[in-house]
């Protein structure tokens, strides 16, 4: 007689390779990679411990915890999805994986924008569409225009969009600025790319080798878009408007030296969950 694989035994099992392989939060990681096949919540994996498991739902599992232990693959890609701002986004290789400390970036543009009766804004780089479409979601007054140069990008964003049903977001394909004729913005918010080519090369596995580089990337040791949005954006922004960026760990002093050099007022510097300086806001 075959053997019942119950889905207990395959949670512990998968847990147990998870653990030998050092991947972090074995026991969670192993609960959504199940659940994901089984399309369970991952609360409802607990009422049905004692379901037995196919052989088919048996490989599939096996093969995306191949996946994550010994390819390094990040979770959410294996998944194909990440919860971000109380949404849940669609995410592949193309789109760089939204981040917890990029919804206080959000958070405190929705606080600003929500004053304004019917706010406008663009979002540089948009990726996977977060930015644009959680705050979209939670403004339903607002017109949102989000420019990225990467097509698969784009793809991802409206799909995104569309999953969610937002119609006051538009994605459009621009270098920053190029395509972008409106010049009356309430916000510009952006989180770019800001990794210099020296860091890139000492990034983790699942980043590196996983995560596109063109949304990671940029010139000028990581300050390419901070000095070129902040240098032209005054030119899209209606008097009294602002910029919101997400910086990396050590790029808080540049930034705001860039906005003071282009003379912008009212400069704030916001701090993430670990206490790093992270969101840095000028007013034009």
């Amino acid at each position: 007689m075959a053997k019942i694989y119950k889905l207990i035994d395959i949670l512990k099992y998968s847990t147990d390779y998870l653990e030998k392989a050092n991947v972090d939060s074995p026991r969670l990681t192993a609960e959504y990679i199940i659940a994901t096949i089984l399309d369970l919540k991952r609360i409802d994996l607990y009422m049905n411990y004692d379901k037995p498991l196919s052989t088919i739902e048996r490989e599939k599992i096996k093969k995306n915890l191949i996946r994550r232990a010994k390819d390094r693959e990040p979770l959410q890609y294996i998944m194909e999805y990440e919860e971000f701002y109380g949404l849940k986004f669609y995410v592949d290789k193309n789109v760089l994986i939204p981040r917890p400390e990029t919804e206080i970036l959000v958070e405190n543009a929705i606080k600003y924008l929500e004053k304004i009766e019917e706010p406008k804004i663009l979002e540089i780089g948009v990726g996977s569409g977060a930015i644009s479409i959680s705050i979209g979601k939670n403004l339903i007054n607002s017109k949102i225009i989000g420019v990225d140069i990467s097509e698969g990008a784009l793809k991802i964003a409206e799909k995104n969009r569309e999953n969610l049903g937002l119609n006051n977001v538009r994605f459009v394909k621009s270098d920053i600025f190029e395509n972008i004729n409106y010049k009356s913005f309430d916000l510009i918010i952006s989180n770019p790319p800001y990794i210099s080519e020296e860091e890139y090369s000492g990034l983790m596995p699942e980043v590196k080798n996983y995560e596109p580089k063109l949304a990671l990337v940029a010139k000028e040791d990581g300050n390419y878009f901070y000095r070129t949005i902040i240098e032209n954006g005054k030119n899209y922004l209606k008097n009294g408007g602002k910029i919101f960026f997400e910086v990396g760990y050590n790029q808080s002093k540049i930034v705001k030296e860039l906005f003071i050099k282009n003379r912008y007022k009212n400069i704030e510097i916001l701090k993430d969950y670990g206490k790093i300086e992270r969101i840095l806001i000028g007013e034009k």
